[in-house]
């Protein structure tokens, strides 16, 4: 394989590791502030709001997880 070929495929796992390694406490603090905020909702509409975004934001962590997972799996068969 070409070196500058190598040099991509590093680099593209290298920030895929960063983004998969950042996911999981951003979406942590994501679905912790909607935790609270639908915890300390005021209205029934409030609460089915944060309810759901708490839903959205662990459905998405897991898949942004799982995507990085992936494609650094992939990216690993060409060394």
């Amino acid at each position: 394989m070409p070196s500058f070929v190598a040099q991509i495929v590093s680099f593209f796992q290298a920030a895929l590791g960063w983004v998969t390694a950042l996911a999981v406490p951003a979406v942590a603090l994501v679905a912790g502030w909607h935790a609270l905020m639908r915890s300390t909702a005021q209205d029934e509409l409030s609460m089915q709001h944060h309810g759901r975004a708490l839903r959205n934001a662990l459905i998405y962590g897991a898949i942004a997880v799982l995507a990085g997972g992936l494609t650094s799996a992939v990216l690993g068969q060409f060394h």
